[in-house]
This record gives structure tokens, sequence and C-alpha cells, in this order.
């Protein structure tokens, strides 16, 4: 196990990433940044949105849609 962030579940569109509690919001930050990063790729300068919502909590099970 590690001490920092680590990807614990990714499928289809959902992505959980165990870290510890002042990790987080840079963990969030790191997730918004990536989807961005892929829009770009895939679709270049087409003006795509993809809607993300990101939440920290405690457990997955407070996690909310």
């Amino acid at each position: 196990m590690t001490d920092g962030p680590h990807l614990v579940f990714f499928v289809h569109d959902e992505i959980v990433v165990h870290a510890p509690e002042e990790h987080a919001e840079w963990v969030a930050t790191q997730i918004r940044e990536a989807a961005v990063d892929a829009g770009r790729l895939l679709f270049q300068d087409f003006p795509v949105t993809f809607p993300l919502s990101v939440a920290v909590v405690g457990a997955y099970s407070e996690a909310k849609d």
C-alpha cells in the first residue's frame, strides 16, 4: 500500500482515488484538468463540454451522483 494518492477504481464514467486528506483537493484538481486535456485530445478546438462532478468524501458511500 502507498501513503500517497492512488487509483482504486476506474470503469466507464467513474474514478475512485484513495488519498490522504491533505492531498484531496490536489487530486480533485488533477482529475478536473485531466478531463479537460482528454477533451482537447479527442476533439481539439471543437467546443465539447464533458459534465464532470468531483466529490471529496471520507467514504465511497458518501459520494453523490
